[in-house]
């Protein structure tokens, strides 16, 4: 049917399951990142990690976050879009949507009718280190409002893999400045709820004010070396393990 066709690269999907699988514990979740061909099908590229609140039954991304990576991936005409989302299920498993899902995935749709919801549990997977173990399931909302468990295909096509590496490489460049700029809106906020907390006297007693300052400086560029260098890490595991 048209506009049924959901289609996962490989790479996309093994950084999916790379991120869930990181905490077990609690939900956590992604945009997808792809889009839709000339015959209405879904092709999923890639997926972009933002900031989120998360708990062992729900999480929420950055709304800030969304927008400034959509903005990056139409400055760069990549002809790539946020096309869904996805998320964890930790120990629940994949085969269902929650009311709060099916409320998520109809915003999506609201913008982009071919939008996917991708849920993923990887406990099992986790435990047995067995790829057969890991649930993953699609999901759209039909017509009549309920959730819909669809059908994907992994992408295997040999010819495009060169291709495909490329675009990715370039893909990566341009959620890392998203990053880059998430890190730096984020700064200014952590640095005023340091002043203010150094109002308050937090770390005063003798030379604590400045040690106080510096780890916390010293924190925030660890985490911002972190953030940027995850994007490398993965794709080095993916790409020689392909």
């Amino acid at each position: 049917m048209e506009g049924e066709d959901i289609n996962i690269y490989p790479m996309a999907l093994a950084k999916m399951i790379h991120h869930t699988s990181s905490n077990i514990h609690k939900e956590v979740a992604g945009f997808l990142i792809g889009k839709v061909t000339e015959e209405k099908a879904v092709e999923i590229t890639d997926i972009a990690i933002a900031r989120q609140k998360g708990t062992s039954v729900h999480v929420t991304l950055n709304d800030e976050d969304q927008a400034l990576i959509a903005e990056r991936l139409e400055q760069e005409e990549l002809d790539e879009v946020i096309i869904g989302w996805y998320h964890s299920h930790p120990r629940m498993g994949a085969h269902f949507f929650s009311a709060t899902d099916v409320a998520t995935q109809k915003r999506y749709q609201f913008f982009l009718k071919q939008a996917v919801g991708i849920v993923l549990d990887p406990h099992n997977y986790v435990m047995s280190g067995e790829p057969s173990d890991m649930d993953v399931h699609a999901w759209r909302i039909g017509d009549e409002g309920v959730a819909r468990d669809v059908p994907f295909k992994v992408m295997k096509e040999s010819n495009k893999s060169i291709l495909n590496i490329l675009e990715h490489l370039k893909r990566q460049k341009v959620i890392q400045r998203a990053v880059s700029q998430i890190i730096y809106n984020l700064n200014p906020k952590l640095e005023q709820s340091i002043s203010e907390m150094l109002e308050m006297g937090v770390g005063t007693a003798g030379g604590g004010v400045l040690n106080f300052r510096k780890v916390v400086l010293f924190g925030i560029f660890i985490q911002a070396l972190v953030i940027m260098g995850i994007f490398f890490i993965v794709w080095a595991i993916i790409i020689f393990t392909l």
